[in-house]
């Protein structure tokens, strides 16, 4: 019978101690070196050793999982964010129970619940309500808990987001540079979630200061964009489109594609682009590139020292956007 390869295997190969080998497994480097870091990966790999993770947990009394909860997993926005979550905490020896709250706040509720009986060491989340009052439990019983995208209001714990309100104003500036009379800003309700209000309210300011038109479009599940897409580009006014997310931008997208409605003759269009896809839709979409992998990551290494300092300040990270000037405006 092929005998288990234990840690202290691994250590003896690896000319370490089994101390040394279980903070390396626990991503707890401190001032190991990267010689040694590089040693212990290769012997483990030679060895094929597999941490028993269950025997980690009782033994140290931590389950080495962390809980991510997306509003909508359907979402380019989401996989990225996982993609970028899980590669820092797979690394660190972490696991990810991820679940998908459906943009029910209700789900949400008892998503939370779950991975609290589940003993997870942390959670990282894209909230689904702006009241902080409904994350409140978690602050009381200690949860380690890092919001991404969207934060809460008061804000009660750590977030990481993208530029909204510089990233906003730098593509209405385009659109005002280029004589638009008119902006009409397409977005789900703006009182649910508080990222949207601020790009729309960044988009209002500058729209209303340079004297031209602004209106406000808010999109429900039940709502056809068509017909108002339609009108829009008929309209007498030069209009540009702004979509506040991804989603909404690949949804006037394909209004416009099947409607035959030429960009941007017949009408300009922009807004967030969560696909990374823009580039190749009609003449190329001028968009606002969000770095969600990057946000998941950079969420990811603050759970990690949340959990090894057993605090985290409460801040905000902003991580830069990319500007794509292309040819739809």
């Amino acid at each position: 019978m092929k005998k288990n390869v234990t840690i202290l295997d691994v250590a003896k190969q690896a000319g370490v101690s089994k101390t040394t080998v279980s903070r390396y497994l626990n991503g707890h480097f401190g001032n190991m070196s990267s010689e040694t870091k590089e040693r212990i990966r290769q012997v483990i790999a030679e060895l094929n050793y597999r941490p028993n993770k269950q025997a980690q947990a009782l033994k140290s009394k931590r389950s080495y999982l962390i809980g991510v909860v997306v509003s909508d997993i359907s979402n380019m926005y989401s996989s990225l964010l996982l993609k970028g979550i899980g590669e820092v905490l797979g690394e660190a020896g972490y696991q990810m129970i991820i679940m998908d709250a459906a943009s029910s706040l209700e789900q949400e509720h008892d998503l939370l619940n779950k991975l609290t009986d589940q003993s997870v060491e942390g959670i990282i989340l894209q909230a689904s309500s702006r009241d902080a009052s409904h994350y409140s439990h978690l602050k009381q019983a200690n949860m380690p808990l890092i919001l991404v995208d969207r934060d809460v209001e008061p804000s009660l714990f750590p977030l990481v987001t993208s530029d909204n309100i510089p990233s906003t104003q730098k593509i209405i500036e385009v659109i005002l540079q280029k004589n638009y009379e008119q902006v009409v800003v397409v977005s789900e309700p703006l009182k649910d979630i508080v990222t949207r209000e601020l790009r729309y309210a960044a988009a209002e300011e500058l729209v209303v200061a340079a004297g031209r038109k602004i209106k406000l479009i808010e999109k429900t599940p039940e709502m056809d964009l068509t017909e108002p897409v339609v009108r829009l580009a008929a309209s007498p006014l030069k209009t540009a489109l702004f979509a506040s997310n991804g989603r909404m931008l690949m949804e006037l997208l394909t209004i416009l594609v099947n409607e035959k409605i030429r960009i941007p003759e017949d009408i300009g269009i922009t807004g967030f682009d969560d696909w990374n896809l823009s580039a190749l839709v009609g003449p190329g979409i001028t968009s606002i590139e969000q770095q969600s992998k990057q946000i998941g990551e950079e969420a990811a290494k603050m759970m990690l020292d949340y959990i090894q300092y057993g605090s985290c300040p409460v801040e905000t990270k902003i991580i830069p956007t990319n500007i794509q000037l292309r040819h739809s405006l």
